[in-house]
């Protein structure tokens, strides 16, 4: 077999050929892979830092949920801590044997101040909704705080239980102690307190004795009320009087301008605390 020199030089060629093709199969099966690879590696650190989020997640949900800290969160609306220690006990001066004593300090139980004057803005942030506008400043609505109503019904109770006591004529309708007796039943069941109250052998029927428990500042939530004051003060005798004089006791440095003219254009203030009564 004769080979020529076109045949060496064409061998040549192909081999050539073969090793260049090879090179460049190799180099992009290589480029392949470590594409591939990259890739993997990417998708392994997304799945690590999602897992770790969830996981940082639920711990930090957790530990909100079950800390001690969260009971003593503050109050919603006037930022109350349950920072105030107060002892159980079996009876105190309002309960006294004293009748004159103990009505002339339900007596002086006030709750004009649970009347207040609190703005647009303010009830937006905090969730709640309008209420009947304030005469003096119409981008502020008039409330009663609820601690406040809850005060004022004890005290129409209270009120009620002496003059039955004394044999005397009711001064309040029934049906406003009902609804007032199903309020408090109402806040009660709301609140569900699970305290134990431990008892011991007595003839009277007590419970809860040297024990303690934590409250909120009433004198807190005063001042909280005097800050956001809606000028309100119910006379002693308040028949025959515009519901409108209540609002005209603005203090100094409230910045409302009392006008003897307003004109309420609907029906006004409806549903406002009547508890007053002189001392018997």
């Amino acid at each position: 077999m004769v080979i020529t020199t076109y045949d060496i030089e064409h061998a040549d060629y192909h081999e050539l050929l073969i090793d260049d093709n090879g090179a460049k199969h190799y180099h992009n099966t290589h480029q392949h892979s470590l594409a591939h690879s990259s890739g993997c590696c990417y998708y392994r650190v997304f799945i690590f830092l999602l897992v770790t989020s969830i996981l940082v997640n639920i711990s930090l949900t957790a530990s909100l949920l079950y800390s001690p800290r969260t009971k003593h969160r503050p109050s919603k609306y006037a930022n109350l801590l349950r920072n105030h220690e107060e002892p159980y006990v079996r009876r105190t001066r309002y309960s006294s044997d004293n009748e004159t004593l103990q009505d002339q300090l339900w007596h002086n139980i006030n709750v004009d101040h649970g009347v207040v004057a609190l703005s647009d803005d303010w009830v937006a942030e905090h969730g709640l909704r309008s209420a009947q506008r304030f005469p003096w400043d119409a981008t502020k609505g008039i409330y009663i705080l609820h601690g406040f109503h809850n005060l004022h019904c004890l005290k129409i109770v209270h009120i009620s239980l002496g003059e039955y006591r004394r044999g005397e004529t009711q001064s309040r309708a029934w049906h406003h102690i009902s609804h007032c007796l199903d309020a408090l039943r109402r806040q009660i069941l709301c609140d569900a307190d699970d305290t134990p109250r431990a008892t011991e052998r007595r003839k009277e029927v007590v419970s809860g004795l040297l024990q303690h428990r934590k409250c909120r500042s009433w004198t807190e939530l005063e001042d909280f009320a005097r800050q956001h004051t809606a000028c309100y003060e119910r006379p002693e005798r308040p028949d025959g009087k515009p519901r409108l004089d209540r609002f005209k006791h603005c203090p100094k440095g409230s910045g409302y301008v009392v006008l003897d003219d307003y004109v309420p254009t609907d029906e006004f203030l409806s549903g406002l605390p009547e508890e007053s009564i002189e001392v018997i």
